[in-house]
């Protein structure tokens, strides 16, 4: 087991030890986006009492507040017991309401007469550490390097989504041609941690992002003729309101079809990079062409199911707007007619163009490397 997790090459460790310093340094630049608001202190608190006399029922939602006793249990102000108050909004998808004995995340403030202590949700910071602790273990036992590539590949992405990507979107740069150089980044970064500095890596960075390029004109050129405006999008409204009217939501919603479906054209590229790269180190001496005609059989074994994986991940995620529309009888030629449906109608299929194309991409790319008239290494020179 300890020869599984250490047999990795010595630069795939120090690159991996590289990367873990820059997700650190990340995490420690600010975004410029910080408000006071931002630096009001968040504790854990239990719940000792609940008040529920000013709540008034609205339906199955509530207005008023929820005023419950509460015991701080992190922080600076840890031990203090004080009253702390639960607004809602009348709305099922922000609110909560708190029983006796659970845990809250709050804000708390020290004021004149005692302290300021607002309930912001249920804490689940331990229980979210818990389930991507065991996540992270299991990578790392099963995949060795290469899954601890991939744990530090998944920080990364987080890292530069939230201090890089959106700062940059909020300050008006232009989201597509951001969007695509971040993209193009966490593709070689990410192939990189798992594949470390091979032909296998290359490969499938090769192939992953000619996929992504033309995932990126398919929905520009699809998005147009549909007329789509990306109004559909979540909180553009506030957003809207937030940037003062400044961001292109069109030029938003095409990159934000790109990067949903970057990571399964990721995911293509690598198993077709691996099984080249495989049958290649047991066979040596094949042709390019018995090479392309391999990588090709396997291509097509596995976009089946991973059209179907799309399909199903968008269907899921909007299984209960289906369920609405199909409960109050709203024709077919309607429901797909809809720009919010015509919107995950585009991510979907642009997704599985992508997809149906990467598989040859990645393959050509293979037989470009690989086959006989290259003796074949699993390593490319320093």
């Amino acid at each position: 087991m300890l020869k599984h997790l250490t047999g990795g090459r010595k630069r795939d460790w120090v690159f991996c030890v590289v990367t873990i310093i820059i997700c650190i340094v990340l995490w420690q630049i600010p975004t410029g986006l910080e408000t006071d608001y931002a630096q009001i202190d968040r504790v854990k608190v239990e719940i000792l009492e609940v008040d529920n006399t000013t709540l008034e029922p609205l339906g199955i939602v509530y207005a008023g507040t929820q005023k419950c006793n509460v015991r701080v249990l992190s922080g600076e102000y840890e031990g203090v017991i004080s009253m702390a108050y639960n607004h809602q909004n009348s709305s099922l998808d922000k609110d909560k309401l708190f029983c006796t004995g659970e845990k809250g995340l709050a804000m708390i403030q020290a004021v004149d007469d005692g302290y300021r202590i607002t309930l912001i949700d249920h804490y689940r910071l331990d229980t979210e550490a818990l389930l991507f602790g065991l996540f992270g273990i299991l990578l790392i036992l099963f995949g060795g390097i290469s899954g601890c590539g991939a744990l530090i590949s998944l920080v990364l992405s987080i890292m530069l989504v939230w201090k890089v990507l959106i700062p940059a979107l909020l300050a008006g740069m232009s989201p597509i041609w951001v969007s695509l150089g971040m993209v193009l980044v966490l593709t070689a970064m990410i192939d990189l941690l798992v594949a470390g500095f091979s032909k296998k890596a290359l490969v499938a960075m090769l192939g992953s992002l000619q996929g992504t390029l033309l995932t990126c004109v398919l929905a520009v050129v699809f998005g147009n003729m549909l007329k789509l405006d990306g109004g559909s999008l979540p909180y553009v409204v506030p957003l809207l309101s937030q940037s003062t009217m400044t961001l292109n939501l069109r030029e938003l919603f095409y990159a934000m079809v790109f990067i949903a479906n970057s990571g399964a054209l990721m995911d293509l590229s690598m198993d077709i990079s691996c099984a080249c790269d495989e049958i290649c180190y047991h066979k040596p001496e094949i042709q390019k062409w018995e090479l392309l005609k391999s990588g090709f059989a396997v291509g097509k074994s596995v976009i089946g199911t991973m059209t179907t994986t799309l399909m199903l991940a968008y269907s899921g995620s909007y299984l209960s707007m289906l369920m609405y529309f199909a409960g109050q009888g709203t024709p077919v030629m309607d429901i797909v007619n809809l720009k919010y449906v015509a919107s995950e109608v585009l991510i979907t299929l642009v997704g599985s163009f992508g997809l149906v194309t990467v598989a040859p991409f990645t393959a050509l790319t293979a037989m470009a490397f690989y086959g006989k008239g290259k003796m074949h290494q699993a390593q490319m020179d320093a």
